[in-house]
């Protein structure tokens, strides 16, 4: 070998974590030392991810839903008639996302993608609430708690009831629902719900349920079932934190009314 080629210098070879930091975007100085993306980029990256979500949240929901159904049927030629219709239907971008399938098919035509998509929206929305709501105290954000329950049952024709089930520190163990009925009644059994909070171990219960007239008011029987869940939960030391009622797009919480 000549010493010119003794004079070569050779490529250190890179340790496993020096490799793993020039694939993930890391800098390596000469002395293999890995050094963070700078504070700087990465503050102008989050700024720019915030000014586009403000700007996002002035722009009205006739334009966005227009938007969202473009990018789903960028071929269709009666956007702004489908947005008028929706909007008329179900009074918002949020009611026409969490609109059950067969009320959206009636406008948008029995198996249209657009009808398909929108679902697959409302079922991200759905989850992305949930995954919120699970990272801490459920009771601590009350709007991210109505968002998720306008989510699930918003738009339900018919009278469901649902059931949080919840820690002693107020985390979500569970929704489930334990009861669906008529128009204007959903049969509910304190025993069962008693019963699937033990098995749970639970602490707390949150009672949800829907009036599909659109009226949140809590009527008599709403009321009187409040009470003899409570009375049945604290026999075995369960405590009803609340019961919300979802109707017309508003919500009543029986705790804020004084009857818990």
């Amino acid at each position: 070998m000549s010493k010119q080629n003794q004079s070569l210098p050779t490529r250190p070879k890179l340790g496993r974590k020096q490799a793993m930091a020039d694939v993930s975007g890391y800098k390596l100085e000469p002395d293999s030392t890995v050094l963070p993306m700078p504070v700087w980029q990465k503050t102008a990256a989050f700024s720019s991810l915030s000014v586009e979500r403000s700007l996002l949240a002035t722009v009205p929901e006739r334009v966005l839903l227009a938007r969202l159904l473009l990018a789903i049927a960028p071929k269709e030629k009666a956007i702004d008639a489908l947005v008028e219709a929706l909007l008329a239907q179900f009074g918002s971008l949020a009611g026409v996302v969490s609109a059950p399938k067969h009320a959206l098919e009636a406008i948008l035509g029995e198996g249209a993608v657009l009808s398909v998509y929108l679902q697959l929206v409302n079922d991200a929305a759905r989850r992305m609430h949930l995954a919120r709501l699970q990272v801490g105290s459920t009771l601590a954000d009350r709007a991210q708690l109505m968002a998720y329950l306008h989510t699930v049952m918003g738009q339900e024709a018919i009278e469901q009831v649902r059931v949080l089930f919840l820690d002693k520190k107020h985390h979500l163990l569970a929704d489930e629902v334990t009861g669906r009925g008529t128009i204007d009644h959903a049969p509910v059994y304190p025993r069962e719900v008693v019963r699937r909070a033990l098995v749970l171990h639970a602490h707390y219960l949150v009672l949800v349920h829907n009036h599909p007239s659109g009226d949140p008011s809590p009527s008599a029987a709403d009321i009187d079932m409040t009470h003899r869940i409570a009375q049945a939960a604290k026999v075995m030391g369960l405590c009803v934190w609340d019961h919300i009622i979802i109707g017309g797009g508003r919500m009543v919480s029986l705790r804020e009314e004084g009857f818990l």
